[in-house]
């Protein structure tokens, strides 16, 4: 994934995280994607979130121009540098 534009990196992405069991949003004009786990917010919710954040952790990882940000384990920032 090296070669690819942003802002096919950052779609690629928005693909991936489409199949996280989250609300994804993705903002083309800013290049950027929020991943919102849904409540309840409770100790359970929250292992399941952290594997989710882990996942895009991973997947964002094979992106250069990609960062990931994690507010607190129910939500994600993607954002093109």
């Amino acid at each position: 994934m090296m070669d690819c534009d942003k802002e096919t990196q950052i779609t690629a992405l928005y693909d991936q995280c489409c199949e996280l069991p989250a609300e994804v949003r993705y903002k083309p004009e800013n290049l950027t994607i929020t991943v919102l786990v849904p409540p309840p917010w409770d100790a359970v919710a929250e292992r399941q979130a952290l594997s989710t954040q882990n996942k895009i952790k991973e997947w964002s990882e094979q992106y250069p121009n990609v960062v990931c940000y994690c507010f607190d384990s129910f939500s994600t920032l993607l954002y093109v540098l």
